[in-house]
């Protein structure tokens, strides 16, 4: 039941978080200024490489959001309401489980003054997550009466 009203998020939800990421890349790269030539190239990596973080972001906010409707709504009988702040809270859980990854890994590596900047980052983009999450759940939800 909860794959077949919300398998469109499982597609969608990587290139979501891939296109927004390469936006945030177009507005920090400032392309209007420099070199033509250099800056076109520099732009293009910079939207490569913020869509891959922003995929694997999108990713661990989708995983975060099932789960969490799965445990808690597993027959899908409680009100949208409640489903859409279930995916929208597992969505930053997941991505802060994520960052807390990041941060071990970093810590490590001993370069542990960045932990903190991580786990910060991940509430900031978990925030954003959680509200891209609610309002995907809202349109499937919408979709499927």
């Amino acid at each position: 039941m909860i794959i077949r009203r919300y398998w469109r998020i499982a597609v969608f939800a990587p290139f979501v978080g891939f296109l927004l990421a390469a936006v945030v890349a177009i507005i920090m790269t400032n392309a209007g200024s420099g070199e033509t030539e250099y800056r076109y190239w520099f732009l293009v990596l910079s939207m490569a490489n913020y869509g891959v973080i922003g995929a694997v972001i999108a990713l661990c906010a989708m995983l975060g959001g099932l789960a969490a409707v799965a445990i808690l709504d597993r027959q899908l009988t409680k009100s949208r309401r409640t489903r859409t702040f279930t995916a929208a809270f597992g969505s930053v859980v997941g991505v802060l489980l994520l960052s807390g990854v990041v941060a071990v890994v970093l810590t490590v590596l001993d370069d542990a003054a960045y932990t903190g900047i991580t786990i910060a980052f991940g509430l900031v983009f978990g925030l954003a997550a959680s509200v891209v999450a609610a309002v995907m759940v809202l349109w499937a939800d919408w979709r499927s009466l």
